[in-house]
């Protein structure tokens, strides 16, 4: 996510980490090829992406209320429909809460500033273990306007955990009862200050692994973690791993795909993905303005060693002016496959 983050520049912000980011510097090269796995019709502004044991893509779009799969070992994928979620405009986040069960975040969404309607946030478990998919409501969210980056506490199962990219805080729902709260927040969480509206995003992606909580913020062009308790509390230091600026000076971070160690496949605005090397933040960066327009988030695959070797990208799509009443419109929202060595 977001939209808004292709029309205006991100200002600077410092971060004043615990940790420093490892000067520029290139790894070896571990990318072989990128291509085009699928483009969707126009505007359909692709936000998220969740990879299920059979190598299915299952992906979101916070311009229309439907759960989209494709098979992306197909020579030529269609994208089918999974469910249309209801009293929504566009769906955010997707992850994984037990075997081939997935969280999505749905909403009635305002693209250019990047916020739901209050109140209009819903929390949904789709169950694909099911001949037809079974979806429940897990929870309405009274008091956030975005549930960004999704994903399941790393040890707790009851627990899905959220990003909240405006109060820069991760909430927790609880999968079985619904209930809601602030899990934890912090200044490095935060919208970085003096963005405008539009791209004042602070936390953007979340992952797990071991005990911590991984995070991009976008506004503060950051990639981090945070140690956390069985009920998503932080449990000791922020630690900075990588920033933005070092894989170029307009590169900014979204979503991503954790690799191992404190290591990162993030899906870069304006048309990157940056892998950040484990233990040191070390970055190689792969830009195809080409095939990547607007990356929103990046999913390993599964299913096969080949598909274990693929990073899988989201492209919101890229802006064409019209002379319509709108003004523009979004083109190239799909998926893109970075093939490993």
């Amino acid at each position: 996510m977001k939209p808004s983050l292709w029309i205006g520049t991100l200002a600077a912000a410092a971060l004043g980490a615990q940790a420093t980011p490892t000067a520029s510097s290139t790894p070896s090269n571990p990318v072989r090829s990128v291509r085009n796995v699928f483009t969707f019709p126009n505007n359909t502004f692709i936000e998220n992406i969740a990879v299920r044991s059979n190598s299915r893509l299952l992906i979101t779009s916070m311009s229309v209320p439907t759960l989209f799969t494709l098979n992306p070992t197909l020579a030529n994928p269609t994208a089918s429909i999974l469910h249309t979620f209801p009293n929504a405009s566009g769906l955010a986040g997707v992850a994984e809460v037990r075997p081939d069960v997935f969280a999505v975040v749905s909403g009635i969404w305002d693209l250019y500033t990047t916020r739901a309607q209050l109140g209009s946030l819903q929390v949904w478990t789709i169950d694909l273990t099911k001949p037809t998919p079974a979806v429940k409501l897990i929870a309405t969210i009274a008091n956030s306007t975005i549930f960004n980056g999704l994903a399941r506490h790393p040890f707790n199962p009851d627990l899905l955990l959220a990003a909240d990219s405006e109060l820069g805080a991760v909430w927790r729902v609880n999968l079985k009862t619904g209930a809601y709260g602030i899990a934890l927040s912090s200044p490095f969480l935060a919208p970085a200050p003096g963005n405008p509206l539009g791209t004042n995003m602070g936390i953007n992606g979340l992952k797990v692994a071991g005990a911590h909580v991984f995070f991009t913020n976008s506004g503060q062009r950051s990639f981090g973690k945070i140690p956390i308790d069985a009920q998503g509390n932080q449990a000791g230091a922020v630690v900075v791993l990588a920033n933005s600026t070092v894989a170029g000076a307009s590169v900014v971070y979204d979503d991503f795909a954790l690799t191992g160690g404190d290591g990162a496949w993030i899906a870069s605005h304006p048309s990157q993905a940056v892998r950040v090397a484990p233990s040191g933040g070390a970055q190689f960066v792969v830009d195809e303005p080409s095939v990547l327009f607007n990356p929103t988030a990046a999913a390993l695959g599964r299913g096969s060693p080949a598909q274990e070797k693929t990073v899988y990208v989201t492209n919101g799509g890229r802006f064409v002016f019209t002379d319509t009443e709108v003004g523009f419109d979004l083109v190239d929202n799909g998926v893109a496959a970075v093939l490993l060595w």
